[in-house]
């Protein structure tokens, strides 16, 4: 019975002597890499549609939901030609990244390409299968701006005065 006492006495004792800190990656990022992501759009516009946010399958006149895409964030682009080939969407554990790849002429979005005006609002819902840690973020164009609806859902919001045109291109760093 003494033997069993001092060997849990010396492990009281050892356990003592060193601290423990977690090594989880999710506390130092605010994405978790292979976590599924589902992006759906919305559009709102004083001028196309009457101040109200409207889903882009509304607008364009296809059916809900049809526009809709599942990726799991990993290395590489994981929305490629999201939105009938409007945009690249990369997502990774501290970024998100868009650039506009339609092109000039684009029988789409060609008529479309300007400074977006007050009252124009395109979003991105970013929907996750599981909680994130984004805690901050900021955006290279302060036209573009992260709402955090839950630990599962972010918004991307392009507002008035992004450069909406080929090329064009934001991140939102996440904290």
């Amino acid at each position: 019975m003494k033997f069993f006492k001092f060997n849990i006495l010396v492990l009281g004792i050892l356990f003592s002597a060193f601290t423990f800190t977690s090594c989880d990656k999710d506390d130092k990022t605010a994405v978790v890499v292979g976590s599924s992501v589902t992006v759906n759009n919305t559009f709102q516009s004083i001028a196309f549609t009457n101040g109200a946010e409207l889903a882009i399958e509304d607008l364009f006149q296809v059916p809900a939901g049809s526009l809709y895409a599942t990726a799991n964030v990993g290395n590489g682009v994981e929305f490629p030609a999201y939105l009938l080939n409007l945009y690249d969407i990369d997502i990774s554990e501290n970024m998100i990244s868009f650039e506009v790849v339609a092109q000039e002429g684009d029988p789409t979005y060609g008529d479309l390409f300007r400074v977006l005006e007050a009252g124009t609002v395109d979003r991105y819902y970013l929907t996750f299968d599981t909680a994130q840690n984004v805690k901050k973020s900021s955006a290279s164009d302060a036209a573009v701006n992260l709402r955090t609806d839950s630990d599962r859902v972010l918004v991307v919001e392009v507002g008035e005065g992004f450069d909406f045109r080929p090329g064009a291109s934001f991140t939102i760093s996440l904290n």
